[in-house]
């Protein structure tokens, strides 16, 4: 760990952290990020001091320490630095919606013709008409 106050950047990062043999990771999203650390928001579980791996952006398994929790964010000190723009290359986006699966492009504009009521008769030239 390096200098605490290095340039820190605005972000929007999914993140996915793990604490050191303690069961499956947890989803965060990442507000900041610094070569040297991270600020990552619904975090309550995670206690100050805990050693954690996290996969941030298209980075993955790097280690790092609790440094401090508040409020339910969290922040993160990473054992080595890393390269914020690395991490930011090809990242998902955080809580992005899972992708549908394929079908036909859906149009919102139907072009079939209606079946029910006036409507199926609108276009009818032999329908009555009351005036």
């Amino acid at each position: 760990m390096s200098d605490r106050r290095a340039p820190r950047q605005r972000v929007l990062l999914g993140a996915e952290i793990s604490e050191a043999g303690h069961g499956a990771p947890t989803r965060h999203r990442v507000r900041d990020l610094s070569p040297v650390g991270a600020r990552v928001d619904a975090a309550a579980s995670l206690a100050a001091g805990a050693m954690v791996v996290v996969s941030l952006g298209s980075l993955s398994g790097v280690p790092a320490t609790v440094a401090w929790v508040r409020e339910g964010d969290a922040g993160l000190a990473f054992e080595t630095e890393i390269d914020p723009e690395a991490a930011r290359a090809r990242a998902p986006a955080a809580l992005a919606p899972r992708p549908a699966p394929a079908a036909a492009p859906r149009s919102y504009v139907s072009t079939a013709a209606p079946t029910a009521g006036w409507a199926a008769q609108m276009d009818d030239p032999y329908r009555s008409k009351r005036r």
